[in-house]
């Protein structure tokens, strides 16, 4: 049986597993896979971790590619005489429009080579070490995605902009060398998508603006509990001073309170994470120079209003594609490299649902 996913897991036979695979026993040459145990501790510490996991829907997929539908027109009802009825008139005819939207699963991978040295002479905890980077990154590489993920090939234009380690280190770099935050490049994202009309901020969050976003959402707004603020962290602490904010610990003994959820506004579950960049323009994009006669500006944030049956989350049912972390031993080099692969899709359904506060001073 396989022991429960903890922080306390003993890692005794992972490790005997792991080096008599190094020293060839099992295989011959090339890629294998490490323990099954490892990659199932890894992908549910980064379900915990993500809370979007437990906050949108998930679709499970058993083909690369499947297509979901969504409405676009609702059906009409009309009143109905007694005198209709009486002489058998019908109402007229209505019918629901239809549309759909395409979930590709898509694929992140990672290539970590690992001197042997480590593993001579501090394995169980080196593993332990590795797993917990593997799986706190692939959480965060998954907010990041799922929030600010941008198609837009001509990076000038992609909203989070052009990668520098000193002003833009969550810009994006694809070249075939150095590539850095690439994968943002797989899907839009929540910030992408966002076609409920903006709220411009325009300096100090205050909830004003939150109740504006409300309004914007229109009919995605009649039940608050569908919906989720999300924020960046230095706006966290600014939510957490405000006294709207009922805090989880008031909530009662029967709420539902999900991974990651700070409190309440208005009903609206408020959830705060640091992939949220907070070096953007006014209109919510990572700028630089001379725009339209407007100098760039490069302190100011964004937050989320989501209605939370809009996004959806794609997971292939496959084990081995849903998250998968492989091994090639390289002797000449001393050396293993670990390949971390996860394949994941991810589309919003209703745009409109989505409503982007953008212009909100970082503090």
């Amino acid at each position: 049986m396989v022991n429960q996913m903890t922080d306390d897991i003993n890692f005794n036979d992972m490790v005997m597993r792991v080096k008599d695979a190094l020293a060839g026993a099992g295989t011959t040459t090339g890629a294998t896979f490490f323990p099954t145990e490892t990659s199932e501790e890894i992908i549910q510490i980064v379900y915990e971790r993500n809370f979007m996991r437990s906050l949108f829907p998930s679709l499970p997929m058993t083909t690369r590619t499947v297509n979901v539908p969504k409405l676009t027109g609702s059906v009409n009802f009309h009143r109905q005489t007694l005198g209709q009825t009486e002489a058998g008139t019908e109402s007229d005819e209505s019918r629901q429009a239809s549309s759909e939207i395409v979930l590709t699963l898509k694929t992140m991978i990672a290539n970590v080579p690992i001197g042997n040295y480590l593993i001579a002479y501090g394995v169980e905890g080196l593993l332990t070490v590795l797993r917990d980077d593997i799986a706190s990154r692939l959480a965060y590489n998954e907010q990041a995605l799922f929030l600010n993920g941008d198609t837009e090939t001509t990076l000038a234009d992609n909203i989070n902009g052009v990668y520098n380690a000193g002003t833009n280190p969550t810009g994006i770099n694809a070249t075939a060398t150095t590539e850095q935050n690439d994968y943002l490049l797989e899907f839009d994202g929540l910030r992408k998508s966002a076609a409920a009309t903006a709220v411009s901020v325009s300096g100090t969050f205050a909830l004003s603006h939150l109740r504006q976003a409300i309004s914007s959402m229109g009919v995605y707004a009649d039940n608050r509990e569908d919906l989720a603020l999300i924020v960046p962290r230095n706006l966290e602490v600014q939510l957490l001073g405000l006294t709207e904010l009922q805090t989880v610990e008031k909530y009662g003994p029967n709420a539902t309170i999900l991974s990651g959820e700070l409190g309440r506004i208005y009903g609206i579950r408020c959830f705060a994470t640091g992939a949220l960049p907070t070096n953007l323009n006014w209109t919510g994009k990572y700028q630089t120079g001379t725009v339209n006669g407007v100098t760039a500006v490069q302190d100011k944030t964004v937050a989320l209003l989501v209605h939370t049956r809009s996004p959806l989350i794609g997971n292939p049912t496959d084990g081995a594609r849903r998250f998968s972390m492989g091994f090639e031993d390289e002797p000449k080099r001393d050396r293993f490299v670990l390949i971390p692969r996860q394949d994941v899709a991810f589309g919003v359904r209703y745009e409109d649902a989505v409503c982007l506060l953008h212009g909100i001073a970082t503090i």
